[in-house]
């Protein structure tokens, strides 16, 4: 399987990506139940952490692939890598508003009627809307990535 400099470049992000966030949401799910001081004090540590994992990460290896890659690493993008990040970052901005738009339903739905909170436990995650905020993003990034990667492997 031969891949271009951009596309190995959206492997690494999408992995990176994938383990970072995945990891981070998984502990902050698992915050449910706990105290609500420890549990924000938690969050925001694991936040801390995430922000510098996906930030040294992505340094660290599109660093690495550049210096493997140094020619293609010049060489920039084509028309071709410009139309798939044009497509991929269409369908990936369309799943952010679709996530965006749930979360303010959400708050509005949990201001007419908060007893809600107290019937689903996962609500009880501190700072609920920012982590559906974030994982909206990062669900969209993740969305943006698949599809640069579907459409490099539907070309060949």
């Amino acid at each position: 399987m031969n891949m271009s400099f951009r596309e190995k470049s959206i492997w690494i992000s999408l992995i990176s990506t994938l383990v970072v966030f995945g990891d981070y949401f998984f502990n902050i799910i698992s915050l449910v139940g706990m105290p609500e001081e420890l549990a924000k004090t938690i969050a925001l540590e694991l936040s801390i952490r995430a922000l510098f994992l996906i930030i040294s990460i992505e340094i660290i290896f599109q660093g690495l692939l550049a210096v493997s890659n140094h020619k293609a690493a010049k060489f920039g993008t084509d028309e071709r890598d410009k139309l798939f990040e044009y497509r991929g970052n269409n369908i990936g901005y369309a799943v952010l508003v679709i996530g965006v738009f749930l979360t303010l339903g959400s708050i509005v739905v949990l201001e007419i009627n908060p007893s809600l909170i107290e019937q689903f436990k996962v609500m009880k995650i501190p700072l609920f809307t920012a982590h559906v905020l974030l994982f909206s993003f990062i669900f969209s990034e993740v969305i943006r990535f698949s599809s640069q990667l579907y459409y490099y492997r539907s070309s060949h």
